[in-house]
């Protein structure tokens, strides 16, 4: 799937399996209230079809919203059954974030291959 741009800077890049296996959506740009809807629409687009791993590590910024955002991802696919995972390599700017919400300690974090 090409790369879904929304704003500046901004862009969501899906590699989805042909077989429903497990599907990388990267994220580049800021995570904020323009944003936020777009990668929850995609990943929730996703998790209809089979388990997501979700790369923020080229997030540079995240406000709330986003946070929101994932939370309300982590949620549905903890009630679909459908297993959601977070590369653990983050920025420092979106992990103290996460950290100060508590969202750091709830999300389901992996390694993830050297980009």
């Amino acid at each position: 799937m090409p790369p879904v741009p929304d704003g500046p800077g901004f862009s969501i890049d899906v590699d989805a399996p042909a077989d429903a296996g497990r599907a990388t959506v990267a994220v580049r740009g800021d995570v904020d209230i323009a944003t936020s809807p777009k990668l929850a629409s995609v990943v929730r687009e996703r998790l209809g079809v089979g388990p997501v791993l979700l790369d923020l590590r080229r997030v540079a910024f995240m406000d709330s919203s986003g946070v929101r955002a994932l939370n309300t991802l982590v949620e549905a696919a903890a009630e679909q059954g459908v297993e959601l995972r977070v590369c653990e390599e983050l920025s420092d700017p979106v992990v103290q974030v996460l950290e100060l919400t508590g969202m750091m300690s709830v999300l389901p974090l992996e390694a993830c291959d050297p980009r």
